[in-house]
């Protein structure tokens, strides 16, 4: 499979990045998108892009929600205070997952990813890590530090890319969006970083030099995204970038072991697959 040509840059959740990459590359990289500071006083309720409000606020909010019966569901609106690209590229001071999880009483990077994911509702009801996200949002309220935006390269992620690129000598960029409806060349050599930050819109998902030998990829609601090369740039993107490299096993879903969403989602089905023996004994 040419993922170029057959619109599957980014991989299936289920399929090893290695192998869907390696027509092209043979390393791979996790990178995560850093939560920040802003140098000048914050205020804000809320340190997330987007935050959960009431039917009552939506319906206030929007008029054409009014007559809907909106009944067990989460809504959520874009923060108005979360601050533009502009501001965060001239005051932000980038904030790795390293120090958060230093910090608190989270684990590792496999518990911030999924405070981060129930922040937005990404889960369903029996994946959700309430008592994670609490942990999060305490710290993160107190020390006034905003969450990342969730599919989507920040302004840190669009620096690194940058510099990335003309770190190898790449200036012939190719900038594709969420559904391949619009494919963008980009020239390094007349675009500075901050000019390379504001071509990115939101919805670009698929950014690699013309020459195919360094991508990044993101998905709809990850924080985190990928950054394919071969093995001789992959100690550069190891300096560069907060993640891991990922090895043969590794998946979309990183941060779940193998059968662990449906031993979750279907605890039943799980344990009738166990020997009979087994089962009685419980």
């Amino acid at each position: 499979m040419n993922i170029f040509t057959d619109n599957k840059i980014y991989p299936n959740e289920e399929i090893p990045v290695k192998k869907h990459f390696s027509e092209f590359y043979d390393s791979v990289f996790i990178a995560f998108l850093p939560f920040f500071r802003i140098q000048n006083e914050t205020k804000s309720n809320s340190f997330k892009s987007s935050k959960q409000i009431s039917v009552e606020q939506a319906k206030a909010e929007m008029k054409e929600l009014e007559p809907l019966k909106l009944e067990n569901v989460e809504i959520f609106t874009s923060n108005k205070d979360y601050p533009k690209d502009k501001e965060v590229y001239e005051n932000g001071i980038l904030v790795k997952w390293e120090e958060i999880i230093s910090d608190t009483k989270l684990s590792s990077n496999i518990e911030l990813n999924r405070a981060l994911k129930t922040s937005i509702g990404s889960y369903k009801k029996k994946l959700e890590r309430q008592d994670l996200l609490k942990t999060l949002d305490d710290y993160t309220d107190l020390q006034k530090i905003w969450h990342p935006t969730e599919g989507s390269f920040g302004v840190f992620a669009k620096k690194g890319i940058y510099q990335t690129f003309k770190n190898f000598n790449k200036d012939k960029i190719i900038v594709i969006d969420e559904f391949f409806e619009k494919e963008t060349e980009l020239d390094l050599t007349v675009l500075n970083e901050i000019e390379f930050i504001e071509k990115i819109d939101f919805k670009d998902y698929y950014i690699y030099s013309s020459d195919k030998e360094i991508l990044f990829t993101i998905d709809w609601d990850s924080y985190f995204y990928l950054i394919a090369v071969d093995k001789y740039k992959i100690e550069y993107i190891k300096n560069h970038f907060e993640g891991f490299v990922a090895d043969e096993k590794t998946t979309h879903l990183w941060d779940w072991k193998e059968g662990e969403i449906n031993s979750i989602l279907n605890p039943k089905k799980v344990k009738e697959k166990r020997p009979w023996w087994k089962r009685i004994m419980e």
